[in-house]
């Protein structure tokens, strides 16, 4: 049935448009199977129902990635467990993918037999792009929140990130193209060094407390203090200037 659903969602997934510069697409999900993030062209999304409480600090779940250019089959899945009581730490049971990662490095972890043991896990802190803090995040909230999982995923997706997370509106220019965007929203955070354009979060980006950077080949360096945008070729030609602003575009 978990195959089922997944293969549901991918049909919708396949005709997503990869790039950041494309309008904001609202991302399908079923009952079931939630996606709680974008990064890169990676989809990380959670089973709901797969969801179990352990004891009163932790939940077990599956999460699974889809990559939109190859889309089957999945990149990867995992199977987890959260400790709720922050800050947030995942241990990985068994997995397609080593803990913490996009791409198989290692072997795959093996679950044990028999109930869990806690106290026998190793659990390692969530970060943004590696997909595990919206993934233990969701878990989190939708186990106490029965009948929200669709909701609280798509809050993730769409203002998900850290404490520290701010929003800028920066008219940009679309990859390739002389055609301005306006108001497109950037997300950053500097604790996690991590950067999300329309809700797409970038392995390209970084963060200091200065700027913010992202893009490959020319790159994107918005000025957090000026709150301008240049996009600057790799021999350091300004290609572009926008302005950007805290406040979110009139419609």
């Amino acid at each position: 049935m978990l195959y089922l659903r997944i293969l549901i969602l991918l049909s919708f997934c396949a005709k997503l448009g990869p790039a950041w510069a494309q309008p904001a697409t609202s991302l399908p999900a079923s009952k079931d199977m939630q996606i709680v993030q974008r990064i890169d062209d990676v989809l990380v999304g959670v089973d709901a129902v797969s969801l179990q409480i352990v004891d009163r600090n932790h939940v077990s779940g599956s999460y699974f990635l889809i990559n939109l250019h190859q889309p089957s089959p999945v990149a990867g899945s995992a199977e987890f467990v959260v400790d709720c009581q922050g800050p947030l730490r995942i241990a990985t049971l068994e997995s397609t993918l080593p803990s913490g990662s996009l791409k198989a490095e290692t072997p795959p972890l093996q679950r044990r037999s028999g109930p869990l043991d806690i106290a026998q896990l190793v659990f390692a802190p969530v970060h943004m792009l590696d997909g595990t803090w919206l993934v233990a995040e969701f878990a989190c909230r939708s186990s106490s929140q029965p009948g929200r999982a669709r909701q609280i995923a798509r809050q993730l997706l769409e203002q998900g990130g850290p404490p520290d997370t701010r929003t800028l509106y920066c008219d940009l220019r679309a990859d390739g193209s002389t055609q301005v965007r306006r108001g497109v929203e950037l997300r950053f955070s500097e604790q996690e060094d991590a950067v999300a354009v329309n809700r797409q979060w970038l392995s390209s980006g970084f963060v200091d407390n200065k700027e913010v950077v992202f893009g490959s080949g020319a790159q994107w360096i918005v000025d957090r203090q000026a709150s301008r945008a240049r996009l600057v070729a790799p021999g350091g030609e300004v290609l572009y200037a926008g302005k950007c602003d805290s406040r979110a575009p009139v419609p």
